[in-house]
């Protein structure tokens, strides 16, 4: 693996993140100390952090996605704890095998995305994949839904007591 491959993953899958998490951090803060000027309750706000099982057990072949993805948990974690002062929960979901536009293409074949300007070849080896799909326990990869719903559990009231914690949206793969 090349440094090019390695930043590259580590910028869109850590470095963004943090990023984001940072611009938001003043809008935050003032909004709490405002409310607290104001002498008003602080509502709850929610982080919900993308990771992948890769970043929870590590995965073969990609090093720079599964120390990108362990990355988020470790924000994940210490944001828990900084951002607490302003009644923010942060937690992450970290996805199993989720059925996107980047699987549903066989590998080889002529499955593209376009990423600013260059065509990347997209696509999972079929065998490959309906290996992983009769690993999980539901005998299946998730959909989109399953990846917004767990994410959803995190953003509902029931979970505002919730902080620091990862979920795994998986089908039970690493239960």
């Amino acid at each position: 693996m090349s440094d090019d491959q390695w930043d590259a993953i580590l910028d869109v899958h850590l470095k963004a993140p943090f990023r984001i998490l940072r611009a938001a951090q003043p809008v935050i803060s003032a909004a709490v100390k405002q409310a607290r000027a104001a002498g008003t309750e602080v509502p709850c706000r929610k982080v919900v952090n993308i990771s992948s099982i890769a970043g929870t057990g590590g995965n073969a072949g990609q090093a720079n996605y599964s120390a990108g993805k362990a990355g988020v948990i470790g924000l994940t974690k210490a944001l828990s704890k900084e951002w607490g002062r302003y009644n923010v929960t942060v937690n992450a979901v970290a996805f199993g095998l989720i059925r996107t536009r980047l699987t549903e293409v066989p590998a080889g074949g002529d499955g593209k995305i376009d990423i600013a300007g260059r065509q990347l070849a997209v696509g999972v080896n079929p065998e490959l994949l309906d290996a992983m799909e009769r690993g999980i326990p539901l005998g299946r990869a998730g959909t989109p839904a399953d990846a917004a719903g767990a994410v959803y559990l995190l953003c509902l009231p029931e979970s505002d007591y919730v902080s620091g914690q990862v979920v795994i949206c998986g089908g039970g793969f690493n239960a």
